[in-house]
């Protein structure tokens, strides 16, 4: 009888050939099918974390005004913001970082808490309990659904509507203008350091895109940052955090403020801004690349949208308000990024940053706000696929995305939110829609009345 040692009865397989699993990884993440390589999504994935790494800096401060503890609101931006954004590549598999909205945070500490007198722990209920109602909606796919109803002039209006935010995100960094209540008031000083490390990180990344370099944005943002510190010196900002203290906002939202009708309104502008700002967002970072399809959808959308909505819940319960598919991944998307490698690259130099607090307290913001102009001006100048293949028409249909794109634009300059440059182009897409009497998408209907009325309970609570 032969027994299983016998040569040839029981053979031994070989070792796994690092190159079988090189592909599976190749083929989990779609990376030779998306046209990219392991060193492309690298470097994009470290630049999307240097264009975002101000959040770390900002959003404890913005929240502290609102008395959530410094060390808390840091450890959740990073904790949180990392966790999401590795989740977001390993299982949606698209290149999102996820971080806190500056919307939500800075309307939880200078309207909830400042005007409405709100404690910071009810503020935190209020924002897990729109949190909930994101994960609620994402499981029935009511944002999947609302997304694949937005035909192609509205999804270039909101790629240009994000590319004019990010814009005007590097312009308030630079202090090239100022706000006042959420609104642009004026100029500021453009002969300053950080005015001129907006020029200088502008340039660079010009010139390095002309010459082919995918990686321009970043570059110019080193670039920046070390003429930055070589003429204005290296400070530290207003962040002393650390690993100790991060707990003391742990599960310290108030879930009964829910109880009290005035907080209603509050969770449903939360809602608001998160749902709708997130799709405008998705929609506006994917258009124009290969992240669609061919049919304009977004494979992973699903994911996406239940990774940002679940990340919002674990937020409020750490310390910080809710969070979105940051418009920052824009930086990466320019650079390269195609896959999920590249946010679990983002992802992990955010988780990074619990250690390297000290580091961070010198980290010029400034200097990030060339690349942040740079990847707005390509957005605002990308080229429309949906027209490429078909013969120049004249029509209503054919003055429809100018018109929507011109209003989306407008809105955000005037108002700096993504959620209501949406409602205006919904209301232009289905007022245009009622004109040619053709019937709009039910999801039209539902989704420019709904926003409509976020809008309007957002000014009520001003």
């Amino acid at each position: 009888m032969t027994t299983p040692e016998q040569p040839g009865l029981r053979p031994e397989l070989p070792p796994l050939a690092p190159e079988f699993a090189a592909g599976a990884v190749d083929r989990y993440f779609s990376l030779s099918a998306r046209g990219s390589t392991w060193r492309r999504e690298i470097v994009a994935g470290i630049s999307t974390f240097l264009a975002l790494s101000y959040i770390v800096v900002v959003n404890p401060a913005v929240l502290g005004q609102a008395g959530i503890p410094h060390a808390a609101a840091f450890f959740a931006t990073a904790a949180v913001g990392g966790l999401a954004t590795t989740t977001m590549g390993l299982w949606a598999r698209l290149p999102f970082a996820v971080a806190p909205g500056m919307e939500m945070n800075a309307m939880i500490a200078f309207s909830v808490v400042g005007t409405l007198a709100y404690t910071w722990p009810q503020a935190l209920g209020m924002v897990f309990w729109s949190g909930i109602a994101m994960l609620a909606v994402s499981l029935l796919r009511l944002r999947e659904a609302v997304i694949n109803a937005i035909p192609p002039p509205m999804r270039s209006a909101l790629a240009a509507a994000v590319g004019t935010f990010i814009g005007l995100i590097g312009l308030q960094i630079s202090h090239l203008v100022t706000t006042s209540h959420g609104r642009l008031s004026g100029l500021g000083d453009w002969t300053a350091p950080p005015a001129i490390a907006l020029y200088l990180g502008l340039a660079t990344a010009l010139v390095l895109d002309a010459l082919g370099a995918r990686a321009a944005a970043v570059l110019g943002g080193i670039t920046a940052a070390a003429v930055y510190c070589a003429f204005a010196g290296i400070r530290a900002q207003a962040l002393h955090e650390s690993i100790h203290g991060s707990g003391a906002a742990l599960l310290r939202f108030d879930l009964t403020v829910i109880a009290d009708p005035r907080a209603w309104s509050v969770v449903l502008v939360l809602f608001a801004l998160d749902f709708f700002g997130s799709i405008a967002k998705v929609v506006g970072l994917s258009a124009h690349t290969p992240l669609q399809d061919g049919s304009g959808k977004v494979p992973g959308m699903r994911q996406a949208l239940l990774v940002d909505a679940g990340a919002t819940v674990a937020g409020s319960a750490a310390g910080s308000t809710s969070f979105v598919a940051f418009v920052e991944s824009a930086v990466g998307i320019r650079a390269g990024a195609r896959t999920g490698i590249a946010a679990l690259v983002t992802g992990l130099l955010l988780l990074s940053c619990l250690f390297l607090s000290p580091l961070l307290a010198h980290l010029p913001v400034e200097a990030t706000t060339g690349a942040l102009v740079f990847v707005a001006v390509r957005m605002l100048t990308a080229p429309h696929p949906d027209r490429a293949d078909r013969p120049v028409r004249s029509g209503r249909a054919d003055r429809l995305g100018p018109a929507v794109t011109a209003t989306a634009v407008g809105v955000t300059l005037a108002t700096l939110a993504i959620d209501q440059a949406m409602a205006a182009a919904f209301l232009v897409t289905t007022a245009a829609s009622v004109l040619s009497r053709r019937p709009p998408h039910p999801a039209l209907w539902v989704t420019t009345t709904v926003l409509t009325a976020s809008v309007l309970l957002q000014y009520l609570n001003h």
